[in-house]
């Protein structure tokens, strides 16, 4: 992350003046800002688990209107199986007499079995009919009666989603508009150090100093709107936030060694609230896109090891973009923070690469 800022002279003090525009956060204004990151990431958490249990009951709806359908187009034929043998039942109940002629009629002692075996045979088959007609019934009326509570339970379910999902909303949103109160404070100030760099050269500044001045103003104006926390919507879902940002951060490492971490990349920042352009984009700056990485799967210059994938790397980056610690926005207080000796440097070059996104 250390950088060698190229410009001498006017330009030299331009870059100490928007560092030194710089600050930490006071302390009651980091706090506000930790708990919302603490209400992003709960959200999120909460979101998730209601999505998930709705997705459960609605599996378990499935399989119970599969056994029902199944119960009702096998019941009718079970039932004239079972009143056919409850009529062979009522006959065999009536000719016991006609039972105890047969066995003395035997003319041995394996005849009379058989014939006993086969009375027993009868009656265990009949009752078997008769039992299982019974608990179809009683299954088909149990399934029924659990259908009609799991739908009512994925309906709070259903409506357990919607309220998780509007608190992530409102959380991020926010969130969101606190980044964006702190980016637009901190880009007028930039602005003005432009200006009033631009100002000093063309007074005594060299040709160099103005084309730098220049450069800087130019550079201010662009990262502005780039880096605009507006630029992300939080009004979708995660499902349709996800489809709409993984095939983008695709596009733009097509080719990398992070090929194909797009969905990787917009769940983490989903989860954490997280600009979706920053993390692909501190990815470039840091080793051009994971292929000059320092440590195993660390594209993004942070700490100091490796990761075990790029997917445990990307949620490792992301979530502590989302920590109170940079806000989950591209902002110069957040470049001064991850890259201190060169953050107006690194602060641009990740909004022109943010703009590409």
């Amino acid at each position: 992350m250390l950088r060698t800022f190229a410009h001498t002279g006017i330009a030299g003090l331009l870059a100490v003046a928007l560092i030194s525009s710089t600050f930490p956060l006071p302390q009651a204004h980091a706090d506000e800002l930790s708990e919302l990151n603490a209400q992003v990431t709960a959200s999120a958490q909460a979101y998730d688990n209601a999505v998930a249990h709705q997705q459960e009951l609605a599996d378990e709806i499935d399989t119970l209107d599969a056994r029902i359908a199944e119960l009702d187009a096998t019941l009718p034929q079970q039932q004239k199986n079972c009143d056919a043998s409850m009529v062979t039942l009522y006959k065999y109940s009536h000719e016991t007499g006609n039972m105890v002629s047969l066995l003395l009629s035997a003319e041995n002692l394996t005849d009379a079995l058989a014939l006993i075996d086969q009375y027993e045979w009868v009656i265990q088959y009949n009752t078997g009919v008769i039992e299982k007609t019974n608990s179809m019934k009683h299954e088909l009326e149990d399934s029924r009666a659990t259908l009609e509570e799991s739908k009512a339970e994925a309906d709070q379910a259903a409506q357990d989603a919607a309220t998780a999902l509007s608190n992530a909303q409102a959380a991020r949103q926010k969130a969101q508009k606190e980044a964006a109160a702190r980016q637009k404070a901190q880009e007028e100030a930039a602005a003005k150090a432009a200006e009033e760099a631009a100002a000093k050269a063309e007074q005594t500044g060299t040709e160099e100093d103005k084309q730098a001045a220049e450069e800087e103003q130019e550079a201010a104006t662009t990262s502005a709107q780039t880096t605009n926390a507006s630029n992300v919507s939080w009004s979708d879902d995660k499902t349709a936030f996800v489809n709409k940002w993984a095939p983008r951060i695709n596009s733009y490492l097509a080719g990398s060694p992070m090929a194909g971490t797009g969905e990787a990349y917009a769940i983490a920042a989903w989860n954490n609230g997280v600009d979706p352009r920053w993390a692909p984009a501190i990815s470039t700056v840091e080793s051009s896109k994971g292929a000059a990485c320092f440590a195993s799967h660390n594209a993004w210059g942070y700490g100091g090891s490796g990761f075990s994938s790029w997917t445990e790397g990307i949620n490792t980056i992301v979530a502590a973009l989302g920590s109170s610690m940079y806000g989950g926005y591209l902002t110069r207080d957040a470049a001064s923070t991850y890259c201190p000796p060169n953050s107006t440097f690194w602060y641009n070059r990740c909004a022109e690469e943010m703009a590409k996104i």
